[in-house]
């Protein structure tokens, strides 16, 4: 990463600055940053949000610095710098409430990135109303420079094999553009008004970036992207106005162990379907469909198990076997196989019970 270098108490802080994110962005290279996560101010009179909530004064740091009141102008300028720097292959992530959600896409438009995700992030609560529904998500808008060629690490949190205990996929509801993440409470420590969740930074840091990648957040606010980013062995950069809060987020990045998360973490084992993708003959089908009804009628698996043991011994994917098995005549007709086979099966042995000597 091509970054000038930054001071914090004396000691040298590479990439971290403590200034405007749009006047000080020339500290950036041009196509410098894989991927940029950023919670810019919404533009709500944040600084006030105290008083909907129970937080302890002397906890929460002061100089929070509200967002222009030109808020399509600040979008566009803001996002223009992120887009200078991120590389060709980068992604960016903008995290935003839905009052100024307009002014961001319509930037996002005119610097012609490519919209690859609108997902939805749903929090625990939202602060009670009495005339309108209560407001508990923010927008997680998904961006790239390229619309093809970009990192996304599908096997990085979940096997395509793991199933949760209703026999769901784990993968597969970890990918939904919805996202179940509880917001974090910080009893007792000193924190900038808004906190992401580490959850939240994490899921989207492992999905969109390698080891060793550069991770950058223009607000960086309670530096929850930077110490996320550090954690996972990432190269981490940004910028923060508010002074205390740059203050008390340097030491807290410092206390991080580079790539720590990463030795804490189980590895993540992915076995793919070994005859994926090769055509099925119908003969394929009737064997499928066979061993669906000895599982079903003679072994007395389940449905959901059936076609998890079916997978296995089959080589193929989850929706291979499902959509086989939509057949109902191929499947009645497999059924009557293996209850006619059993009958003779029944009938040789009773045969041969009566020819034994008494």
């Amino acid at each position: 990463m091509n970054l000038k270098t930054s001071t914090w108490d004396g000691v040298m802080i590479k990439h971290i600055y403590n200034g405007d994110c749009i006047a000080n962005a020339s500290n950036l290279s041009d196509e410098s940053v894989d991927l940029m996560i950023c919670d810019p101010p919404f533009g709500i009179g944040e600084a006030t949000f105290d008083k909907h909530y129970a937080r302890g004064k002397g906890k929460v740091i002061d100089g929070y610095q509200e967002a222009p009141d030109d808020y399509a102008l600040f979008s566009k300028n803001w996002m223009s710098e992120a887009t200078r720097v991120l590389k060709p292959n980068g992604s960016m992530f903008i995290i935003i409430g839905h009052t100024n959600l307009r002014h961001v896409l319509n930037a996002a438009a005119e610097l012609g990135l490519y919209e690859i995700n609108h997902a939805i992030w749903k929090y625990n609560f939202g602060v009670n109303t009495k005339t309108k529904f209560v407001t508990s998500h923010y927008h997680v808008l998904y961006y790239a420079k390229n619309e093809k060629n970009r990192t996304f690490n599908l096997n990085c949190r979940f096997g395509s094999q793991e199933k949760d205990n209703s026999g769901g996929s784990l993968l597969f509801q970890d990918i939904e553009d919805v996202f179940y993440i509880k917001k974090e409470y910080s009893n007792g420590k000193q924190r900038n008004k808004n906190k992401l969740p580490n959850e939240l930074i994490q899921k989207i840091i492992m999905y969109c970036s390698n080891e060793g990648d550069t991770v950058v957040d223009f607000f960086l606010g309670n530096f929850t992207t930077a110490c996320v980013a550090k954690s996972l062995g990432r190269e981490h950069g940004g910028f923060e106005i508010n002074k205390l809060a740059y203050e008390v987020g340097c030491k807290r990045l410092e206390e991080i162990e580079y790539g720590q998360r990463l030795k804490e973490m189980p590895k993540v084992v992915n076995i793919n379907p070994t005859n994926q993708g090769s055509p099925l003959t119908e003969e394929d089908k009737d064997k499928i469909c066979l061993r669906f009804a000895e599982m079903r009628l003679l072994e007395k698996y389940t449905v959901a198990k059936s076609n998890e043991k079916l997978q296995v011994e089959f080589g193929r994917g989850k929706f291979s076997i499902v959509n086989i098995l939509k057949d109902k005549e191929r499947v009645l007709k497999a059924e009557k196989k293996v209850f006619s086979l059993t009958r003779e099966k029944e009938s040789g042995e009773q045969d041969l019970a009566e020819m034994e000597p008494q």
